[in-house]
């Protein structure tokens, strides 16, 4: 979501967390976090928590919580999310391994991270007992997390802020893919549609070769490797930058080049 990232950031692991919320189970791992002191007014600042979402989390960013922590002398912190980045339980990502990977988890990951957190800060402060205000954060997925958690554990926190929240799901959902043909024009759109029917058309006459363009032969799974294709050209609508897909390939289609091929440079 952002590309800039704060300074002076602190990457830490801590603490222990359960693979599987019940007592039942005691395997554990390490989650990473980040946290950013420089505008902290200690021991009585409020504590700006940052919620990573579905990806390795690389710092904090440096975007309007930066500018919030300073007016407000908070300190940052930002979890990663369990099985992203160097927070997994498991080396291996089986079926059997990506059952404890949950929103429901992730919820109670937060939860035991916000005690263990606000117990650091009481022992680097010299403070007993203290608890701080706890605002949480969170765009897209991450958003949704900052809400789930604020209804789940009003307790542990002042307020949420969820950007962008996807609390709503809906199976199938075709109305993001029309939008990013309304999006990318006539011409663009046109060029989408047949190199997906010639991608379709070669991995139905079993030719695999075509993953193989995409530097992903090892993606047994056809309807993974179109779902990456469709996402890796739904980013460059989404994130505002059409004109770095949309050009080379008109280009291509204009001169009857062969489409496929000249959409391997930009995936």
């Amino acid at each position: 979501m952002f590309m800039s990232r704060t300074h002076n950031v602190h990457e830490t692991f801590g603490p222990h967390k359960k693979a599987i919320g019940t007592s039942a189970d005691h395997r554990q791992f390490k989650q990473r976090y980040y946290e950013f002191l420089d505008y902290y007014r200690a021991p009585k600042g409020p504590i700006f928590l940052y919620i990573c979402g579905e990806s390795s989390c690389n710092g904090i960013p440096n975007s309007y919580l930066a500018v919030m922590a300073k007016k407000f002398g908070a300190a940052v912190v930002s979890p990663e999310h369990r099985y992203y980045g160097k927070s997994s339980p498991f080396e291996s990502l089986t079926t059997e391994n990506l059952r404890f990977l949950s929103s429901k988890q992730a919820l109670f990951d937060l939860a035991v991270f916000r005690q263990y957190y606000q117990e650091t800060l009481n022992a680097k402060y010299n403070r007993s007992g203290a608890d701080s205000s706890w605002f949480v954060f969170g765009g897209s997925y991450a958003g949704a997390l900052s809400a789930w958690f604020r209804l789940k554990f009003p307790h542990l926190t002042c307020g949420s802020l969820a950007s962008s929240g996807v609390v709503l799901s809906v199976y199938n959902y075709t109305d993001f893919d029309k939008q990013i043909g309304e999006s990318a024009g006539p011409e663009c759109k046109a060029a989408l549609q047949e190199t997906t029917k010639l991608v379709d058309g070669q991995l139905q006459s079993g030719r695999n070769a075509v993953k193989q363009l995409f530097g992903a032969s090892t993606l047994a799974n056809d309807g993974d490797f179109l779902f990456l294709l469709a996402d890796a050209a739904a980013i460059a609508f989404q994130y505002g930058n059409p004109d770095a897909l949309c050009s080379p390939i008109v280009e291509a289609k204009k001169n009857g080049t062969d489409l496929v091929v000249s959409n391997t440079s930009l995936w």
